[in-house]
């Protein structure tokens, strides 16, 4: 693994190969299941430690991550993205630490738009940032209705946001008459 100047710890070489990566990342939390969830009565038994939908976005590999506890979306840059990493979790500071769900938030200006994350770290795959999406996992008897859930979410604000972007014309004429009148009403 590779540390920066400002201590970000990129992943090893090895999980440049996306497939790995992926791998790995599954495998961590499956640690972490085991070790942290494994009798939590909040955490769903019978869901799996998955990846799903991986992308490029610019030098950000972005998947979703389901656990029995949540589903995420990472975030795992292909090299440090130049951000100062707080002291209490830079990795030297991390390593024997117990795991942590949400840690500092930190924003990442993409072109699809500004994301809000929260900073993570595991020895096995370095530093990567994390964006919660779903916290309560009891709902789903299997992984299809989690991701399906999710879907729903994203056709939801899909449709509000191109509501919004719609015109209303009587709106505007409304609008302008105001803005006038109080132009010319003076």
């Amino acid at each position: 693994m590779k540390q920066d100047e400002n201590d970000w710890q990129t992943a090893a070489d090895e999980l440049r190969n996306d497939t790995l990566l992926q791998a790995a990342v599954v495998d961590e939390h499956r640690r972490i299941y085991s070790r942290y969830f494994l009798h939590d009565p909040a955490a769903n038994h019978v869901l799996p430690v998955m990846t799903h939908a991986f992308r490029r976005l610019e030098q950000w590999r972005v998947f979703l991550l389901l656990t029995p506890w949540m589903l995420s979306r990472l975030f795992i840059p292909d090299g440090a993205p130049g951000w100062r990493i707080p002291p209490d979790w830079q990795a030297h500071n991390r390593r024997d630490r117990d795991y942590q769900v949400i840690g500092p938030t930190f924003e990442l200006p993409l072109l699809t738009g500004k994301q809000r994350a929260h900073l993570n770290y595991s020895p096995a795959i370095g530093h990567y940032l994390l964006h919660p999406l779903i916290l309560s996992m009891l709902n789903f008897s299997c992984a299809e209705e989690a991701f399906t859930a999710w879907n729903r979410v994203i056709e939801t604000r899909n449709r509000n946001i191109e509501k919004l972007q719609k015109r209303n014309p009587l709106q505007q004429e409304i609008t302008r008459r105001e803005f006038f009148r109080g132009i010319f009403n003076e």
